[in-house]
């Protein structure tokens, strides 16, 4: 049984997802399981290591694909990576896995902000369970955590697609588990017009807000993405 289960979901991206597959298999800590869940047209290329597995989610969703991941893995660890972003840090993982064997069940770190102009934007941004009633503040791609929190949870919540991220950090918050920051950076996050998070998707996120508040009995939140922190 390998320690880390790392899922990259992706969806028609084959000029991003090979260079995300590629800075895990870069990582110092290397007892780790690849989980690459294609929820997209675009076939997968094999890669030629044994630690990495592609799956296929039926073009159900990224929710629903996350979802599949977390079912396949079999790590003592999940840790998540967008098929966009890079990990830039080859220790992640080993900063990650002290956190988590010493004293925290839900460990994130810093990032990156990437602009198509090529401007850099830094993330580092700390949360506990009271933070995260009025905000978002952790990258997904800079997320690792113990797997046993989902036989307490359950899966992602596939009736939030865009916020999904901040209702697990809710529920995982809600039960007491100990959250730690590593303040180091980790990742790239690119920033593009087909970011979840995107202007584009405003009426679709405001509604899917509005369901956050109401499920977390949460008060009114202004409608923010990761780039109004920075």
């Amino acid at each position: 049984m390998p320690l880390f289960s790392v899922i990259i979901p992706t969806r028609n991206r084959p000029e991003f997802v090979q260079d995300a597959a590629n800075s895990v298999l870069r990582q110092n800590c290397r007892d780790l399981e690849l989980l690459i869940v294609n929820d997209g047209s675009s076939a997968v290329a094999q890669m030629d290591d044994p630690r990495v597995r592609v799956l296929n989610s039926g073009q159900r969703g990224a929710v629903p694909a996350r979802n599949l991941g977390i079912a396949a893995a079999s790590g003592a660890y999940i840790a998540f990576l967008d098929d966009d972003d890079v990990w830039t840090n080859p220790n992640h993982l080993s900063l990650a896995v002290a956190g988590l064997n010493a004293n925290c069940d839900f460990y994130f770190a810093d990032g990156m902000m990437i602009y198509p102009n090529g401007q850099l934007r830094s993330f580092a941004q700390d949360a506990d369970a009271n933070s995260l009633k009025l905000n978002n503040t952790i990258l997904i791609s800079a997320v690792c955590y113990k797997k046993s929190l989902h036989d307490h949870l359950g899966n992602f919540d596939e009736a939030l697609p865009y916020y999904w991220d901040w209702d697990w950090y809710l529920r995982v918050a809600s039960t007491g588990a100990r959250l730690q920051r590593g303040p180091v950076n980790v990742v790239d996050i690119r920033v593009h017009a087909q970011n979840m998070s995107g202007d584009s998707n405003v009426a679709a996120r405001r509604a899917n807000l509005d369901m956050l508040e109401k499920k977390h009995s949460l008060a009114h939140i202004e409608l923010k993405n990761h780039q109004d922190f920075t």
